[in-house]
């Protein structure tokens, strides 16, 4: 009886030394959801970490040619400079830094629809959707846009 006692005690420390380092494990590769995920539903971007904080870079765009056949470009940048990019490969988030569990506040977003650059917060609401607050001054008056992770991109809005 002691022998089978002292045997699952030790299968039982064993199996909560495996659940603690898979749910330890599960909790840090969701503090920066690197990957693809889609905005809007007309571009995806490629979240990756930059300096302990979020950042994000156009990887996909529903129409990234001008009905010219033209590469898609920056025409609406304030800076004129800067109108002949491109905006694939364009990073258009930067600055999110980690607040609570799976949440990021106090970056940039910049909208390359309408030349604007917003401020943003995010948040992982399940492993596959984001929600990020997107406004300028009060979250109150910005708009929610929610993010979905890897999604199926069709070849025809490759950039």
């Amino acid at each position: 009886m002691f022998r089978s006692q002292s045997m699952w005690l030790k299968l039982s420390a064993m199996g909560a030394v495996l659940l603690l380092s898979v749910w330890h494990s599960r909790s840090a590769s969701s503090e920066v959801p690197e990957g693809t995920w889609m905005f809007a539903n007309r571009v995806a971007v490629q979240v990756f970490e930059c300096s302990s904080q979020l950042c994000g870079r156009i990887i996909w765009l529903l129409r990234p040619r001008t009905p010219a056949g033209q590469p898609d470009l920056d025409t609406l940048n304030p800076d004129p400079s800067l109108r002949q990019r491109h905006l694939c490969g364009l990073t258009i988030i930067w600055g999110l830094q980690p607040g609570a569990q799976g949440h990021w506040t106090g970056g940039s977003l910049y909208d390359p629809q309408d030349g604007v650059t917003y401020d943003v917060e995010a948040e992982l609401t399940t492993p596959t959707t984001m929600s990020a607050r997107v406004y300028r001054g009060t979250p109150i008056l910005g708009r929610t846009e929610i993010l979905i992770r890897d999604p199926q991109l069709s070849f025809d809005g490759r950039c």
